[in-house]
């Protein structure tokens, strides 16, 4: 297919993981979704995952034929002993037992490969666009081809297992790879100086194939052979690497592959940090939430009469109205006092800084008033007094003695109005203290 006409062009993924034969096992129980790390996996996986080289009993295989190895190793082992007469040798061995068919490292005989592309290009066929399934998915079918035909090209019978995994987010294939190698053993003859080849050995060993043991040359080919479907080279890491090196530049960062597992658990204690984040977030906004509908239900209690608002205990419950008590709409406010007592302490307080600021206000503004009443009354009484006394004076001595007694009772007004202003200002000041 000519990937000429495809405006994205994303690179081909290939990695490379060091397995050993001790790691089969639990290889198994992933591939069959029986056991491991499987938080990952689909719960409706859009088609079965499929082996696409080898049996079901590959692994089998594999471990059976690395025993035969061991024996057949130790027993041509202990025949060249034996033929040379090294008797102490023999029971050396023979104590040691069969050793394995491999140089140890920490990266094990064996490899896994894993091979893919980002999601965004698979789910661009015409086919995932219209939901037609993954068996009518082109890009997938191109995929799958050409990885069964690289693998076998580049390690032949060596690949003893590929699979391809459809239940977890993107498309890829996994494969197992068994390095056989039969390795000389030589000696050097004193006399000549010759090589001679005295056993043969079968071993595990990798570094057999080019693309396992140089992983620039590895990219280079996976990029090639798959560009006619679309997919480019990965990024040339090591080669600016090198340049910037060359240059005395700053090199940029090398990118450390983790083990997939540990980049799922590193996924999953992400996002079990942001679950909890979000639990706090929510139940922040539930306790604001219910404290805005507790200060709506009181106000309005308060407004419709069931609620007294000046009124106070010492745990800030709501007090009804005398004859309240079983209205509706003061049970509402109290439950919803109880749901969030934290709101109901603030629209408490609120409304009795509010009525006491009120009623402080309405009182100041009445005591003007009968201030300004009284000054006013006074005022009318002199003017009644001079009044009289004229007429008094033209009318008799009797009615004059009456109206000298309006003075006296304009003073005893006034200073009854002086004691119940005194009163009130010291009731106001002990209610607020």
């Amino acid at each position: 297919m000519d990937g000429s006409h495809f405006e994205t062009r994303y690179p081909v993924v290939l990695r490379f993981e060091g397995i050993g034969p001790e790691h089969l096992a639990g290889y198994e129980k992933h591939r069959k979704r029986v056991g491991g790390d499987i938080g990952h996996i689909l719960e409706h996986p859009p088609a079965p995952n499929r082996l696409l080289i080898g049996g079901e009993d590959w692994a089998a295989n594999a471990l059976a034929e690395i025993a035969a190895i061991k024996a057949q190793n130790f027993a041509a082992e202990l025949e060249a002993l034996e033929q040379r007469k090294r008797k102490k040798d023999i029971q050396k061995r023979l104590a040691e037992g069969p050793h394995n068919p491999w140089r140890p490292t920490r990266h094990g005989p064996m490899r896994e490969v894993i091979l893919t592309a980002n999601k965004e290009w698979f789910d661009a066929d015409p086919a995932a666009v219209f939901g037609e399934g993954v068996e009518h998915n082109q890009r997938i079918s191109d995929f799958e081809e050409r990885s069964i035909a690289w693998l076998k090209g580049a390690f032949g019978d060596d690949v003893i297992h590929a699979r391809a995994d459809l239940d977890e987010e993107a498309y890829h294939i996994h494969a197992v790879i068994l390095p056989r190698v039969q390795v000389e053993m030589t000696r050097k003859d004193k006399k000549t100086g010759e090589k001679k080849v005295i056993a043969t050995r079968q071993m595990l060993q990798p570094s057999k194939f080019d693309v396992i043991e140089d992983y620039e040359h590895a990219q280079d080919s996976v990029g090639e052979w798959f560009s006619e479907i679309g997919l480019d080279r990965g990024e040339r890491r090591k080669e600016a690497y090198r340049e910037a090196i060359a240059k005395c530049e700053t090199p940029p960062p090398k990118r450390m592959h983790s083990k997939t597992r540990d980049w799922r658990r590193k996924k999953d204690l992400e996002l079990a940090k942001r679950e909890r984040d979000l639990e706090t977030r929510s139940a922040v906004v539930e306790e604001k939430a219910a404290e805005a509908e507790t200060i709506i239900e009181i106000t309005d209690a308060v407004a419709q009469g069931a609620v007294d608002p000046v009124a106070q205990t010492a745990e800030d419950a709501l007090v009804p109205v005398k004859g309240r008590e079983q209205d509706a709409v003061f049970l509402r406010a109290q439950r919803h006092a109880q749901r969030s007592p934290k709101g109901a302490s603030r629209i408490a307080k609120a409304f009795r800084r509010g009525w006491g600021a009120m009623f402080k206000t309405a009182r100041n503004e009445a005591l003007e008033r009968v201030n300004q009443d009284f000054q006013a009354a006074n005022k009318t009484l002199e003017e009644v007094r001079a009044l009289l006394a004229r007429i008094g004076g033209a009318l008799g001595a009797d009615l004059s003695g009456n109206i000298s007694k309006l003075p006296d009772l304009a003073r005893r007004l006034k200073m009854t109005i002086s004691a119940g202003n005194l009163s009130h200002e010291r009731s106001t000041k002990r209610r607020e203290k």
